[in-house]
């Protein structure tokens, strides 16, 4: 995992196209799939990128609204 501010990882999200999932955990742990489908019942090892991020980082993730899913 690697750290990261939230523009970074929303312009991750950007670059991996209009599929790429977003999924944030309120520990901080950023996950980024390639789409939906290879999110479910995973366990990261489909992901594109990962990062642990800060309760700041979170906040503002989750305030953009382009999070996909919240945990």
């Amino acid at each position: 995992m690697n750290r990261a501010t939230s523009s970074d990882i929303l312009d991750r999200k950007h670059e991996e196209g209009q599929d790429a999932f977003l999924w944030v955990h309120d520990s901080g742990d950023v996950i980024l799939w390639p789409d939906e489908h290879s999110s479910e019942n995973n366990d990261g090892s489909h992901a594109v990128a990962r990062w642990q991020v800060g309760p700041a980082a979170v906040s503002e993730l989750i305030a953009s609204g382009e999070v996909d899913e919240i945990a």
